[in-house]
C-alpha cells in the first residue's frame, strides 16, 4: 500500500509539472493569438472610420456593409479574446498593446472617406485570412477548438473582401 501512496503521490507530481509546461506551452501557442487579436482590432477600428466617414455616391451601401462587419469583427474579436484566456495567457488590453502587436497598419490616408480605403479594407481583410492560415499551421494538433475558431475567421475574412471588392467593381 505505502508504494501505491507514493505512485499516486508521484502521478499528482507529474500531473501538476504537466500542468506547469502546458501553461508555459499554452503562452507560447497564445502569441498568434494575440497578434492576431491585435490585427483584427485594428481591422475593427478601420472599419468604423471608413463606415462614419465614406463621402460619394456609394455612401450607404458602404456604411451598411460596413456596419455588418464592424458588428461581425466585435464578436471575433470577443471570441478571440476569451480563447486566450482560455489557454491561460492574457489578451492585449490597451490601445497600446493592440497597436504595438498588431501587423496592420492604421487608416491614416484619408480617414475613411475614400474608395481607397474601402481598398485597405479588401487589403487588411485578405492579411487576416493569410495570418489565420498560418496561425493554423503553427498549432498544436491537440487544439482543434482553436484550428475551428480560425478556419472560420478565414471564411469570413474572405466574405468581407469579396462583398468590398464588390463595392470598388
Amino acid at each position: 500500500m505505502q508504494t501505491q501512496t507514493v505512485g499516486n503521490k508521484d502521478k499528482k507530481m507529474n500531473a501538476k509539472a504537466q500542468a506547469a509546461l502546458k501553461a508555459k506551452g499554452a503562452h507560447a501557442s497564445t502569441d498568434r493569438l494575440q497578434r492576431f487579436l491585435a490585427d483584427s482590432f485594428v481591422l475593427y477600428m478601420k472599419t468604423y472610420a471608413v463606415h462614419w466617414n465614406y463621402q460619394g455616391a456609394k455612401f450607404f451601401s458602404v456604411h451598411k456593409l460596413t456596419e455588418e462587419q464592424y458588428e461581425e469583427l466585435a464578436e471575433a474579436i470577443d471570441e478571440l479574446a476569451e480563447r486566450i484566456r482560455a489557454k491561460r495567457d492574457e489578451a492585449p488590453f490597451s490601445l497600446a498593446d493592440m497597436l504595438q502587436t498588431t501587423d496592420l497598419d492604421e487608416l491614416t490616408q484619408d480617414g475613411g472617406r475614400s474608395d481607397r480605403s474601402v481598398r485597405n479594407l479588401v487589403d487588411s481583410h485578405q492579411a487576416l485570412a493569410l495570418e489565420a492560415k498560418r496561425a493554423i499551421d503553427e498549432l498544436d494538433d491537440d487544439d482543434p477548438y482553436t484550428v475551428d475558431m480560425l478556419t472560420r475567421r478565414i471564411g469570413a475574412h474572405d466574405k468581407a473582401a469579396w462583398m468590398l471588392r464588390s463595392l470598388l467593381a
